[in-house]
């Protein structure tokens, strides 16, 4: 008889592995931060003790969701600017708070995203983190994903801030070479981390000239890491290259060498049929972000053609400024009610479809396929305990409908990442969860003053209460 730190039993386990195993009375045993062995329970049980053991009698147990693009300091910002295109929200939410930002909100910021994140079943985030309002701030997000126990990707970002108004301006303005020497360090200081990986982030197509893209592309290659970023959420992509380089810009990230297989294409509404060619040839992936795409009307990626052509198809929340939650069960049913919809067809974007971008396709995204995604012996023990515990779930006739389509936090009882129980029966293990998130209610109220944001309906200012 083996101990290991952890036995989940008697749960119906859908693996998400390549045969798409389900085991109907499964169990798992976790021995420090993997998965030491998964079958059915009484073969486990015979081989396995542990000092905690879950009972995960008439629940299923399912790999933890990888949401794939975000911005977690915008977690402060929820609300603001609504009912505008891009442009227009970026220019009335977010670019005026930006430079307000510090240690301490961007610190909790973090784990209000973070802690909606897990209570949706999600176990990995990738924060596309361009809040750079002072130096070596970067730190303050990863202590969140530390403090409260998630596997995070810093995806960190270099935006031009140096251009913007008066009433937007930064008093720290972050060079080209300030962000590759930060990303160095970074690199260096996490390479090997149990939990925090990087990748590059440029902005958007205009955050780099040439130079920085091809040295963009060096440091991906020397430090084996994905490159990240914004690509045709709007024609202004597009507008913006065709005027500086004399063509597209998907044309003009190939010929810096850009697309691969470790580049994450971001939202990809505005693609032609050139670009899923390339797409499919570079094995490009594609981070999906439904809900955004919806609130800021930007349009919507070919997602149905993408996975046609064998291009992999990753789901993200983007950042609550955009999408106002960072829950992965919310985006999964948008995703799979959206492509029915604007394409007249009830069967494309299936539920199992969209539990596999949830789940191993966020993992090829961020190149970690064979540590996350599903459930099989050897990978790290990410995954989350599913109950049909209310009238939403009630029946289950079907799993993996139930979870896309019947779905929300309350169904998600426990997730485990890293083979720690993050969130145990509904309570967050790591934190003070109710203290994190009166500070954010006090912090975010400060900065929307500071920032002098606020919405107004019907010509009045509402009363903010937030009942904690």
């Amino acid at each position: 008889m083996r101990n290991v730190d952890l036995l989940v039993i008697n749960s119906c386990i859908i693996t998400m592995d390549r045969d798409h195993r389900v085991i109907n009375d499964g169990a798992v045993a976790v021995e420090g931060d993997h998965i030491a062995a998964l079958g059915e329970t009484p073969d486990i049980l015979s081989r396995f003790s542990a000092k905690r053991v879950i009972d995960g009698q008439g629940k299923y147990l399912y790999p933890g969701f990888i949401s794939t693009h975000t911005h977690l300091f915008q977690s402060l910002l929820k609300g603001l600017g609504r009912d505008k295109t891009l442009f227009e929200w970026l220019d009335s939410s977010v670019r005026r708070a930006l430079r307000n930002f510090d240690e301490e909100t961007i610190y909790y910021a973090a784990l209000v995203g973070l802690i909606e994140a897990v209570r949706s079943g999600t176990t990995t985030v990738t924060d596309y983190q361009y809040c750079h309002s002072l130096p070596g701030i970067d730190e303050n997000v990863i202590r969140a994903y530390l403090d409260l126990n998630v596997r995070g990707v810093l995806s960190r970002s270099h935006t031009k801030v140096g251009g913007f108004p008066p009433e937007m301006a930064f008093s720290y303005v972050e060079t080209e070479d300030d962000y590759f020497r930060e990303m160095e360090t970074l690199c260096v200081k996490y390479r090997n981390h149990p939990l925090i990986g990087m990748s590059l982030a440029p902005g958007i197509i205009w955050d780099h000239d040439r130079a920085g893209y091809l040295k963009t592309r060096e440091f991906a290659d020397h430090f084996k890491i994905p490159i990240t970023m914004h690509l045709v959420e709007t024609d202004d992509d597009d507008i913006y290259a065709q005027k500086t380089w004399g063509m597209s810009s998907i044309d003009f990230l190939e010929s810096c060498g850009i697309l691969g297989p470790d580049f994450v294409a971001v939202h990809a509404v505005k693609v032609t049929e050139k670009d899923i060619s390339r797409f499919r040839d570079y094995d490009v992936k594609i981070a999906h972000c439904p809900v955004s795409n919806m609130i800021l009307a930007s349009g919507t990626a070919p997602v149905p053609r993408f996975l046609k052509e064998g291009i992999t198809v990753s789901l993200a929340c983007d950042g609550a400024a955009a999408n106002d939650t960072q829950d992965m069960l919310d985006v999964m049913r948008i995703t799979a009610l959206k492509h029915k919809l604007v394409n007249h067809d009830a069967s494309v974007v299936s539920a199992p479809e969209v539990l596999e971008m949830a789940t191993m396709g966020g993992a090829k995204a961020l190149g970690m396929e064979k540590r996350i995604g599903s459930l099989e012996e050897g990978k790290l023990a990410d995954m989350f305990i599913w109950s049909a515990n209310d009238c939403r779930a009630i029946p289950v006739n079907d799993p993996i409908s139930s979870l896309v389509y019947s779905s929300d936090a309350h169904n998600i009882e426990t997730t485990i990442i890293a083979g720690k129980i993050v969130l145990d029966e509904g309570r967050i293990t790591t934190l003070d969860e109710k203290a994190v998130l009166r500070k954010a209610q006090e912090l975010a109220e400060g900065l929307v003053k500071k920032s002098g944001l606020g919405n107004s309906h019907w010509g009045k200012t509402l009363p903010v209460r937030s009942g904690l």
